[in-house]
Parts: C-alpha cells; sequence; structure tokens
C-alpha cells in the first residue's frame, strides 16, 4: 500500500521532499494521510455508516439545500459552500 509504505519511509526518517520526488506523492496527502492514521489508527477513513436508501436520502436533501442556497446566492465560491455546509448541515469535505 503506498500510503503505509509513505507512513514507514516518514517515520524512519526521510524528508518529506525525498519521499514526494521518489513515489510522487503530494506533501499535501502525506500530511493528510498521517492525520487519517493519528484520528483512526489505520491509513484509510473508517467505511461510512450511512448506505443504500439512507445515502440516497440524504444526498437528495443536500441537492435540494444548494437548490436553495445558490437560488439565494448564485455567485458563491467553493470555499464558501463548503463553510456553508459545515456550518448548517455539519457536513465537513
Amino acid at each position: 500500500n503506498l500510503k503505509e509504505c509513505v507512513l514507514n519511509l516518514w517515520n524512519t526518517g526521510w524528508e518529506i521532499k525525498d519521499i514526494r520526488d521518489a513515489l510522487g506523492v503530494s506533501c499535501a496527502s502525506i500530511y493528510h494521510w498521517e492525520a487519517v492514521f493519528a484520528e483512526h489508527g489505520a491509513i484509510n477513513h473508517p467505511p461510512l455508516s450511512i448506505r443504500g436508501q439512507q445515502l440516497c436520502i440524504l444526498a437528495c436533501a443536500l441537492m435540494m439545500a444548494y437548490e436553495a442556497l445558490f437560488a439565494e446566492e448564485s455567485d458563491l465560491y467553493l470555499d464558501e459552500v463548503v463553510t456553508w455546509l459545515a456550518l448548517t448541515h455539519d457536513i465537513s469535505i
């Protein structure tokens, strides 16, 4: 697994620049994988607890909320939408 390899190299003393150059991964990815590992004790996020019909209902509700948001504010930037999701619906992207 590339993510495990990257973190193992970093933990054994490799510089991030060397890891990035050798394996072609970004610094942001390395830091992200480290944060995920620190939080969950594994390289990958745990699976979502919602699936199937529940996920479809959530997606439909979010699409309706997006439509309402863009009807009011049609010139929003993506970072503003992400902030709105976090503040209004407690969804982190």
